[in-house]
Formats: structure tokens, sequence, C-alpha cells
């Protein structure tokens, strides 16, 4: 019932969310934010995508609002919501790259650069929890840096989000996909000689998560 229910009214925060009046887009993308962090105070159950359906609507926005205010506003919710509420992010892993990915090829660089430095922290710190659900989500994580790399503005993004790629690469190989990381010191060490370099005033130098 209640997914009958949502198909309506996920439509009516798509339209509202892409009203030319900005006051009234803005708060509907904030409405839409406090309902979506509610329903992520709770873990979602296997084989359901409610998580994805619930979070469609800002993939939409997303690619159609004309306002840079707008797309700014939904980088900075799903930022918001996914490092509060990490642990609880099942099926809705996939609007959120789906968001981040239409980000990348955004005509506003700021858009560009805020969207990337939340995808830097994900697979920084929580890339356990991207992959312990689905490996489609991981495929998704690895759409979204490649278009990263594309982006149209910065070639310090391109560049970090290629060491980002390198990183999945070495994990997939290893056969991490799924695994959280071991809390044991071996595999602290192990983590920092893995850790993705970043790219900074054309040096490479290695960031460790903190």
């Amino acid at each position: 019932v209640w997914s009958r229910i949502w198909a309506v009214l996920s439509q009516y925060f798509i339209a509202v969310g892409c009203q030319p009046n900005l006051a009234v887009a803005m708060y509907a993308v904030d409405s839409l934010r406090q309902l979506a962090m509610k329903f992520l105070e709770r873990d979602e159950l296997a084989n359901y995508t409610f998580q994805n359906d619930f979070m469609r609507p800002f993939v939409v926005v997303m690619r159609q609002s004309q306002a840079v205010e707008i797309r700014e506003l939904i980088i900075r919710c799903l930022s918001q919501m996914v490092l509060a509420r990490v642990n609880n992010v099942k099926s809705g892993w996939k609007s959120m790259f789906m968001v981040f990915t239409t980000a990348a090829g955004d005509p506003d660089p700021t858009i560009v650069r805020l969207a990337f430095d939340t995808i830097e922290k994900i697979v920084r710190e929580h890339f356990g929890h991207i992959t312990e659900t689905e490996t489609t989500t991981f495929t998704d994580c690895v759409n979204c840096l490649i278009a990263f790399t594309n982006n149209p503005h910065s070639m310090e993004v391109a560049l970090n989000a290629t060491a980002f790629l390198r990183y999945c690469a070495t994990k997939l190989a290893e056969g991490a996909i799924g695994e959280l990381p071991d809390a044991l010191p071996g595999a602290v060490v192990e983590a920092e000689r893995l850790a993705p370099t970043r790219v900074v005033s054309g040096e490479l130098a290695v960031l460790h998560a903190s």
C-alpha cells in the first residue's frame, strides 16, 4: 500500500522540486530530505528496495532542475544522509550513486567538487558498506568514479577519481568485495598500504583516512 502511495507522492515532490520558484523548490527538497532521514533511521529488510524508490526523486530533480542552488542542495542533503546513516543504507546506494554520477557532469564546477568530496569520504571511510548488500552497488560506485574521471572542469578530480578506481580494482582482485575491513592491526597496515593517492598541486601524496 505504501509503495502505491509513494508512487503518487514522489511525482509531486519531483514536480515541486523542479519549480522555477526557488524558495518553493528548496522547501520541497528539504522536506524530502527530512522524510528520507526518518526512513534511514531503520534498517531495510533483505530483498526490499524501498530506500532506492524513496530516493529516486532526488535523482530526477538533479537531472532536470535548471537551478544550481537546487542541485547543490541535493548534493548537500545526500551527503548529510549517507554520512549520518551509512550503517543503514542498503538499496539506497543505487540512487545516491546515480545522483553523484549526474553531478560529475554538471556544468557548474562547484557541484562537481562538492559531489566528489562526498564520494571520497564514502570510498575512504565506508567502502565496506558499499559492497555488503549486493555487488551491483560496487558496480554503481565504479561507474560513478568513471564519470568523475571524465568531468569537464577539474583535472585534479579526474586524477583522484582514477586513483580510487585503482583502489577498487585492488579490492576486487583481492576478493574483498562485500567484506568489512578487519579491525586487527595487521589489516590496518595493509589498508594504509593500499590507500588511494590524492593529487595535490600536481604532486602525489598518500592521505590516510582519518
